[in-house]
């Protein structure tokens, strides 16, 4: 993810964070405050993990063995 998605996300979701100011409680604010910090946390994590899967089927997986002996 690059600064500029990143940026792009946050843009969308500051007219939300702005709306909060109109809330008569500090509950209400803190509600909508964290529904969306998670909303945007959620779309920077997919958005970070998002990568193209290989093309060569026969590449293996990295596999950590187990700690028990």
């Amino acid at each position: 993810m690059t600064r500029e998605e990143f940026l792009a996300l946050a843009n969308e979701q500051y007219d939300k964070l702005a709306d909060l100011q109109s809330k008569r409680t500090f509950y209400a604010f803190e509600e909508g405050f964290v529904k969306v910090w998670t909303e945007l946390g959620a779309q920077v994590m997919e958005a970070s993990l998002d990568k193209p899967l290989s093309k060569d089927k026969r590449k293996k997986t990295v596999v950590k063995p187990g700690s028990e002996k």
